[in-house]
């Protein structure tokens, strides 16, 4: 029995993924592990988001807290972590943090750098399948002028707000907004708005502006700029 303490994190590309790879089947191989090595679970990080994505604020709050704490990050299996190959163990290597897979709780180094190897591959399969789906949907649209869709939409270009789903929408908002909330200088400029309470706008915008805190663009702050920068961190309680 292992007498350690875990951060667990968690991915998926939706809430309800199913393929085997969502929350609860990730859950319930945590929980059974934990039931046959042993230790306790002192942190979970949740995310969802696209394993392609590079906008991984979950992942980094968890390799922090195990930085921090000694903690080994535990997950469901590796390509839960990333699909960036060697960037991500040279950062867990960098960062002394060692991690665990549930399923694979035994593994060498050496098979955990062929997995990550594995789930590379994969990754730039399928952005390859992605890119050679979409030249033929172009070359289709150029010929007859128009597409149709698996789901029976006929689409005549690519890349209209018509032609993307609800979800691919909302999707596409979250995206932007986790950008703008991992963005450097908007985290300093907050760090310095909070400490302006009672301050007009305009003079908060001042105070930045004379005192070297750009907006995210690298430009000067406006007072609506300030006040989205506000709105931004209130809606998402940080």
């Amino acid at each position: 029995m292992r007498n350690t303490d875990y951060v667990v994190y968690y991915r998926a590309s939706t809430e309800k993924q199913d393929d085997g790879l969502g929350l609860d089947a990730q859950r319930t191989a945590i929980e059974k592990f934990i039931t046959n090595y042993g230790g306790k679970v002192t942190k979970e990080v949740k995310e969802i988001i696209s394993g392609s994505s590079k906008l991984r604020l979950g992942f980094n709050e968890a390799l922090d807290y195990a930085k921090t704490t000694g903690a080994t990050l535990l997950v469901h299996r590796i390509d839960r972590l990333s699909r960036s190959g060697f960037m991500t163990i040279a950062l867990l290597e960098e960062q002394k943090v060692p991690f665990i897979e549930a399923d694979s709780p035994n593994d060498s180094s050496f098979s955990k750098n062929i997995k990550f190897l594995v789930a590379k591959e994969e990754r730039e399969k399928l952005q390859s399948r992605v890119t050679d789906a979409l030249a033929e949907i172009k070359s289709k649209i150029e010929d007859k002028g128009y597409h149709i869709s698996k789901s029976g939409n006929r689409i005549t270009s690519l890349g209209s707000p018509q032609n993307l789903s609800a979800g691919g929408r909302a999707k596409s908002i979250q995206t932007r907004r986790v950008k703008a909330l991992s963005n450097p200088n908007n985290k300093r400029a907050f760090g310095m708005v909070k400490m302006l309470e009672g301050k007009t706008l305009k003079q908060t915008a001042d105070f930045l502006n004379g005192n070297g805190f750009p907006t995210s663009t690298g430009k000067d702050f406006t007072p609506m700029a300030v006040s989205n920068l506000k709105k931004l961190y209130k809606i998402n309680e940080l």
